[in-house]
């Protein structure tokens, strides 16, 4: 999600300028952002909500009808396996608006900036349907949430993440749909870490954590073409983060 997040904020640098400026006001440059910022930092976590919306991590998990049932004239017989289209339900327009395929937080927020409590979806108070329904939404949502935001925060606190430029000074171009995979199927890869990977973010990359972790196999080009398109360096005002 992390990596998803770093190309959204850089394809629609926007979104990074908001979000700076809410750090400024709320925690300022004297200290980093910690969890009791976590109420008065609600476009850090609207970017939450809009990334997890925007590119979910894994398709729905499968539930099985427990009786006879008619869907839009098609009959479902009792026991069989289900899997919701994820995807499709967090870029339903009829939802989301003719925006939905692209990276606004502000749409978790209403006119004033505050929490629109129930997002922008029907599905609880996410917002979306990436951590399922029912008996089997996601036990671990809390821990993701907090994960996100509190990453999300200290990056954009100390780093302004820019697209890197050719020679002349114009930005490298950004593809935001070449790694997408639409529908209800996600493949998961092996284990993978490239030195793109590792470095494409500079002192602001977590090695450490990007070892241990299970990519998509969509992250695995995603990464390094990130790498090739994304610098991450300090802006005038930002500081590095020290280990």
């Amino acid at each position: 999600m992390m990596t998803w997040w770093t190309l959204a904020v850089t394809a629609y640098p926007e979104t990074q300028s908001r979000a700076h400026a809410e750090l400024d006001a709320v925690v300022g440059r004297g200290r980093v952002p910690t969890f009791s910022d976590y109420p008065h930092l609600p476009y850090v976590r609207a970017m939450v909500k809009e990334i997890l919306r925007w590119r979910p991590a894994s398709p729905g998990v499968p539930h099985r009808s427990t009786e006879d049932d008619w869907y839009e004239g098609m009959f479902i017989p009792k026991g069989t396996i289900c899997i919701p289209n994820v995807w499709h339900m967090n870029h339903d327009p009829e939802i989301y608006g003719d925006n939905a395929a692209n990276f606004d937080p502000a749409r978790y927020l209403d006119k004033t900036g505050g929490d629109i409590e129930s997002g922008s979806s029907d599905a609880k108070e996410e917002g979306h349907a990436t951590y399922g329904f029912g008996r089997r939404v996601c036990i671990g949502r809390y821990m993701a949430n907090n994960s996100l935001f509190i990453q999300i925060a200290m990056i954009l606190w100390a780093c302004n993440i820019k697209r890197k430029t050719d020679t002349s000074g114009q930005p490298l171009p950004l593809d935001v749909d070449g790694f997408v995979d639409q529908g209800i199927v996600v493949s998961v890869g092996p284990p993978y870490i490239s030195k793109s990977m590792a470095d494409f973010c500079g002192d602001s990359a977590d090695v450490r954590t990007l070892l241990s972790a299970r990519s998509l196999r969509a992250s695995q080009k995603l990464s390094p073409s990130l790498h090739m398109n994304v610098s991450c360096g300090v802006c005038e005002h930002r500081r590095p983060i020290h280990k």
